[in-house]
């Protein structure tokens, strides 16, 4: 099941869903319950300060409960931060949208980024899937 809340306008939550279904396939796992929620700034720092200790802003946390190849994750998400970012890269605020969904799909495969060469890996898989998204229908 695969679930969105408080979903901004600009996303196409059909066309989001059918990318991850079709990441689903292509990673080989299984999607039980992937909940993307999108709250205000600061209810983000909040969640960022209490369970990862950063006293910053970000754009996404994802909580990733499935073992093995079945996704159980609640990914929230910051439409403040994602649309800053849409304006620093020069992407439009739907392309950053599906990079940070996709971001959080990869966590919850099992994907990190916490070094410079998880980062590298992270944003080419990131890339694979906002691809899939274009995909005409």
């Amino acid at each position: 099941m695969i679930k969105f809340i408080n979903t901004p306008i600009v996303l196409d939550q059909s066309k989001a869903t059918k990318m991850l279904y079709t990441a689903e396939s292509f990673y080989g796992v299984t999607i039980y319950k992937l909940v993307y929620s999108f709250i205000s700034k600061d209810q983000m720092f909040k969640l960022n300060t209490k369970y990862l200790n950063h006293n910053t802003d970000t754009d996404i946390i994802s909580f990733c409960y499935g073992e093995g190849k079945v996704i159980n994750s609640e990914v929230y998400l910051s439409i403040f931060q994602i649309t800053e970012n849409a304006k620093e890269n020069s992407q439009t605020i739907e392309n950053e949208l599906v990079r940070v969904l996709s971001h959080g799909f990869l966590h919850s495969v099992g994907f990190n980024d916490k070094s410079d060469l998880e980062k590298k890996v992270m944003i080419n898989e990131e890339n694979k899937m906002i691809d899939m998204f274009h995909v005409e229908q």
